[in-house]
């Protein structure tokens, strides 16, 4: 079978206003904004993220923002609100929602974006031009249809807009400029139960199928250096991060973790270039050079990554890092569930890294958010390290297991040329809530 060439230049819009529309009554939907901007008075760097939701399994509605202050290293602001879904109105065939005073409106290729928060003092006023089209995530595969235990959902977003406006901090008033994100999502899913539905079954494996299909045509498949897997990193979680480089080349990455910690990434990058050219990276690598840990569930998630991906003759390197210290949102699952939480990790962060093809080379440097989403299980943090001896240095493999569970680490290696050689060693392992390095 050909690979397909996966870069294209896609004029016509692929969103409807069904699409922005709300899809009510499926289980989830939401509309979500990510921005990265300057105060124009100071220079200071800052994010916002919000996010408008309902749910119809408790049934409820769900609010939530965070406000950066990236100079000053500070989460100013945040809420997260489950609400009375009624308190959420929404409408078919365009954007227009509203929370209490806060309120999302518009449709491609204008948003106007108000949050409103009298208890924090806090209010934002914002105008999203965009300057791009919109993109389904894997677009040429599944066209924005992703998996999620028995059942599916759609998700797409749009990744390069031009912001201005203005935010209020204890009423000081600061006008802003700079870019922002929005993505939609829905379908018929549940994080706490996600093996609970069987309607969607079918389309469910076709996706699946889909995906793994595109995934494995696309893939150079080569012996890595090392492979490693973390309880914490089972599909029920991801890592995401989006951005916009100095040239105006936006990003957004999202990763299915299928318990990786290092290795090829389940996932796609996707970047745009000029003129809405874009490129679906879906052959990737990933690994983790720093992690964070979460005492309380016993867990790791990463702070920097580094990313390697290709497409034909086009290739990216990324070195994608934390620049503040962010915010943790953690919310316990009820009952004697074997998934303890739902947790994501907030984090502005920077990006930097070269793009190559057969025409030119260039180095990319910009802003960005890092988002990471875990369930741990009672299991607690495990891990499986598995590293690739090869020439010149010899032909063998090591193993090292680390169990918090049972308290134990393991490891050996195995080495068959130049020179045999067998070692192996047990010890108790050793916690950690201090970041930490992770070796290259």
């Amino acid at each position: 079978m050909v690979k397909k060439n996966i870069t294209e230049n896609k004029e016509k819009n692929p969103w409807t206003p069904q699409d922005e529309g709300d899809h009510y009554p499926v289980m989830k939907e939401w509309w979500c904004i990510e921005t990265l901007f300057k105060t124009l008075e100071d220079n200071r760097k800052w994010n916002i993220k919000a996010a408008i939701a309902y749910e119809l399994e408790t049934p409820s509605c769900w609010f939530t923002y965070y406000l950066f202050d990236i100079t000053s290293n500070k989460c100013l602001a945040h809420t997260a609100i489950n609400d009375d879904i009624n308190k959420l109105s929404h409408k078919k065939n365009t954007v227009d929602l509203k929370y209490e005073k806060s309120s999302l409106v518009g449709l491609y290729p204008n948003y106007h974006i108000h949050l409103e928060d009298d208890k924090q003092e806090f209010m934002a006023d914002m105008k999203y031009k965009a300057k791009i089209l919109p993109h389904w995530t894997a677009q040429d595969s599944t066209n924005g249809h992703l998996p999620f235990g028995f059942d599916y959902f759609r998700y797409g977003w749009l990744i390069n807009c031009d912001l201005s406006g203005f935010i209020k901090i204890n009423d000081e008033l600061h006008k802003i400029r700079g870019k922002g994100y929005l993505e939609k999502a829905w379908g018929n899913w549940s994080y706490t139960n996600p093996f609970q539905k069987l309607s969607g079954v079918k389309k469910t494996i076709s996706t699946y199928s889909h995906l793994f299909n595109w995934w494995f045509l696309n893939r150079k498949i080569k012996i890595p250096n090392r492979i490693a897997f973390t309880t914490e990193n089972n599909p029920f979680g991801y890592d995401w991060f989006w951005g916009v480089f100095d040239n105006d080349w936006s990003v957004a990455y999202g990763n299915s973790l299928f318990w990786l910690s290092e290795g090829p990434a389940f996932g796609v990058l996707t970047l745009f270039t000029e003129d809405n050219n874009y490129i679906d990276f879906n052959d990737i690598n990933f690994h983790y050079n720093k992690i964070k840990y979460i005492e309380e569930y016993d867990l790791y998630y990463p702070s920097d990554l580094n990313l390697s991906a290709r497409s034909g003759d086009k290739k990216i390197k990324l070195r994608v890092w934390s620049v503040c210290d962010g915010y943790e949102y953690i919310e316990k699952f009820k009952g004697n569930s074997f998934y303890r939480a739902f947790i994501t990790s907030e984090l502005p962060g920077q990006m930097k890294g070269i793009y190559s093809d057969n025409e030119k080379t260039l180095e990319l440097e910009g802003g960005c958010k890092i988002v990471q989403q875990r369930q741990p299980s009672k299991l607690g943090h495990n891990s499986l390290e598995i590293g690739f001896i090869k020439p010149p240095k010899g032909a063998g493999i090591s193993i090292e297991v680390d169990s918090h569970y049972l308290g134990k680490k393991v490891a050996t290696q195995l080495r068959l040329i130049p020179k045999p050689i067998l070692r192996f060693r047990c010890s108790r392992t050793k916690k950690s809530n201090q970041p930490k390095q992770i070796k290259p």
